[in-house]
């Protein structure tokens, strides 16, 4: 006798088993941000954080980037993100970073808590409101409202970049994901996006032409990062007027350059 093919489980249940993952999420996140605020309640009281407890709220914030992407939350995974790569660095914490940090546990919570709720805010707005990595760490430079968001591997070139855009006081995020660069630039608006020629499963081209293709994104400033010159990088369907900036000697000139053709130096 054929057995009857399975029934999908009602929406009732469907609905159940949903929530209850939802709950779930938040007892994970929650008890994750808790780890982090008394790591960071200690540290406030001790003047300072070792290098052993910034690695550990910075797992932490690794942790919460994966486990609030995984549920779909996009702004509270980007600020999770953000909190990453402000950590990303930083020896011995003082008490200014310290300050900062729990800005971004605090905006996690809000989040994860629906004290602040994702569709009702301007992620935009929200995003910029969150601490950069204080200026005070380059020496005596005015930090600017202007978001920069690197799309390169996490390696020594794209920490040389960032460094050289936060000596002119920019706000720096960097993701090597390219599929989830696109993402983070269409929710948090940047001033500029910086592509590296080679990435993952998509190539800096292929991001700065999505870019300029989307209507969500195509008003972005977009640069390309190369060790290509500007005719080689045109023959591989660069679109026009992207600035490029290419590695070697003549990186510091053509920085100026896209920085200035962008309208942010």
């Amino acid at each position: 006798m054929p057995v009857p093919p399975a029934r999908d489980p009602s929406p009732d249940r469907t609905q159940e088993f949903m929530q209850q993952l939802e709950i779930e999420f938040r007892d994970s996140a929650t008890d994750l941000l808790r780890q982090a605020d008394v790591s960071i309640e200690a540290a406030r009281l001790a003047g300072s954080m070792s290098s052993e407890d910034r690695d550990a709220v910075y797992r932490i914030a690794h942790s919460l980037k994966g486990l609030i992407a995984s549920f779909g939350h996009s702004l509270a995974s980007v600020v999770a993100h953000r909190f990453e790569d402000y950590l990303a660095d930083l020896d011995e914490p003082g008490a200014m970073h310290l300050s900062a940090m729990q800005k971004f546990v605090d905006a996690l919570g809000d989040l994860v808590d629906g004290t602040v709720v994702e569709r009702s805010v301007n992620a935009a707005d929200f995003i910029r409101r969150l601490p950069s990595r204080p200026t005070g760490d380059l020496g005596d430079i005015e930090a600017r409202d202007v978001e920069v968001l690197m799309v390169m591997p996490n390696d020594a070139v794209s920490r040389h970049v960032a460094r050289e855009l936060q000596a002119c006081g920019y706000r720096v995020t960097r993701e090597s994901n390219s599929f989830k660069a696109i993402e983070i630039a269409a929710l948090t608006r940047p001033d500029l996006v910086i592509a590296s020629g080679i990435l993952d499963a998509l190539s800096g081209i292929d991001v700065v032409s999505a870019f300029r293709a989307m209507p969500a994104t195509q008003y972005i400033p977009v640069a390309l990062m190369t060790s290509a010159t500007r005719e080689e990088v045109a023959e591989d369907g660069l679109p026009d007027g992207v600035p490029v900036i290419r590695k070697g000697q003549a990186f510091g000139d053509d920085l100026t350059d896209a920085l200035t053709q962008v309208g942010i130096l």
